[in-house]
């Protein structure tokens, strides 16, 4: 397939495998032999049903053995006690508390990394730390500008890699993994630096709630703290998480919202003529929530995911049983001219959602999953997107192209581009 070898992402693998074998194929994971659906129709199925389909341990392969307790893995009834935990503080009523955050944080990125007239070969990482910092400030009320240029950065780079390299050796016994990590000082050195900053954001906000009076939780780090309960347990869904549970739900809550908005290549734009942006300002740009969704749908998040049959079951008349792997091809379903009708379905057209493409097939385009299993921060991340699209026009600032952007993607946790080489322009008039 190309994806040990790094030739290939999923996504990409996939695609020639639909163009080969059609709509639906056999994809062996290790051991795991899985079917995988392109269709939109096949994503409704498997999505629509909570008693059918919950997530696999298949979406990101050996992630529990960096992150065991974190949401993304979980399912049955140990992810139904943390998503009561933490599922309130993403409803879009409180994300968009976050405007003068998110856009603070974005003008303090341009200020201080960009440069009129310079070719920038790093801007993924740069944006990484952005966004790290942006998840820093709204989810724990912690200011981690200061750690982001150093030492933070460069551990998330490290873990966010080894998620990756550990995602494409599923086939390995997990013993072998177990060990790889053990002994890899690299990956011990990145998990220390994230467990330590965890535990420091705990800690910060455990004496913040020791000094102050019960009130409800502001944010994610003041439900998680509030939360604590040594005795958790599955049986009881209300009963709280454990400290362990906690570390690694903020682990997992940097690491998460760091690889998926971070990964999108930034938009070219013109000056908005304006530094006032209002919530209300916002909403009303219609041609930019074009330009966001047409991002998302070139460049998902996530290009695949995975679902486990929970008792037998039949889609499109292949038999699924219970306990079986399926894969949904989201990328798949994003490009696919059957279902997009305004110009190449391969090319970057805003316009396609102002006309012909605005009634879409509602599973044609599930960027972040589908069904009880969605992505939680989806809201939080499309917020944050299309307010970072603003303000860089705002600030008049422009990329072009290079002759060293070679295009194509690497996957790591998500896909990312492989070799991104682009020139800043700033306009300041």
């Amino acid at each position: 397939s190309g994806l040990l070898t790094d030739r290939k992402t999923g996504p990409e693998a996939f695609t020639e495998y639909q163009r080969e074998y059609g709509d639906i194929f056999l994809f062996w994971i290790g051991p795991h032999k899985c079917p995988v659906f392109c269709l939109p129709e096949h994503a409704q199925a498997i999505f629509s049903d909570r008693h059918i389909f919950d997530q696999s341990p298949l979406f990101l392969p050996n992630l529990d053995l960096l992150c065991p307790n974190g949401i993304i893995i979980l399912s049955g009834s140990k992810w139904k006690r943390h998503v009561r935990v933490m599922l309130s503080v993403f409803k879009r009523a409180k994300i968009v508390n976050y405007l003068e955050t998110i856009l603070h944080c974005t003008d303090q990125f341009i200020d201080k990394h960009l440069d009129d007239n310079r070719i920038y070969t790093d801007l993924v990482l740069g944006c990484q730390s952005l966004v790290m910092n942006i998840i820093a400030f709204i989810a724990f009320d912690h200011d981690l500008e200061a750690e982001i240029d150093s030492s933070c950065a460069l551990a998330l780079q490290d873990f966010v890699y080894y998620a990756g390299q550990f995602m494409m050796t599923a086939w390995l016994p997990r013993w072998l993994g177990r060990l790889y990590l053990k002994l890899n000082w690299k990956y011990q050195r990145a998990h220390r630096i994230l467990r330590e900053l965890s535990k420091q954001i705990v800690g910060q906000e455990q004496n913040k709630q020791n000094d102050t009076e019960s009130q409800r939780p502001k944010n994610l780090i003041a439900s998680l703290v509030s939360s604590i309960n040594e005795q958790a347990n599955d049986e009881q869904i209300s009963s709280g998480l454990t400290q362990a549970e906690i570390f690694d739900e903020v682990l997992m809550a940097i690491t998460a919202g760091t690889e998926t908005t971070a990964k999108h290549d930034i938009l070219m734009g013109d000056n908005a003529h304006s530094s006032l942006l209002s919530l209300e300002t916002l909403d009303s740009l219609v041609y930019c929530d074009c330009v966001t969704k047409e991002v998302l749908r070139l460049a998902p998040v996530a290009g695949i995911t995975a679902r486990r049959a929970l008792r037998d079951t039949v889609v499109d008349g292949v038999p699924i049983h219970r306990g079986q792997d399926v894969y949904v091809a989201l990328y798949n379903m994003n490009k696919d001219p059957r279902y997009w009708h305004h110009g190449d379905p391969t090319e970057f057209i805003p316009e396609r959602f102002l006309f012909e493409d605005k009634n879409h097939h509602p599973y044609a385009m599930v960027t972040f999953g589908g069904g009880h299993r969605a992505c939680l921060g989806q809201d939080l991340a499309q917020f944050e997107l299309k307010l970072m699209i603003v303000r860089l026009m705002q600030g008049g600032v422009s990329f072009e192209d290079t002759p060293e952007n070679i295009g194509g993607c690497k996957q790591h946790v998500t896909c990312a581009p492989r070799h991104l080489v682009v020139r800043v322009r700033i306009d300041h008039d």
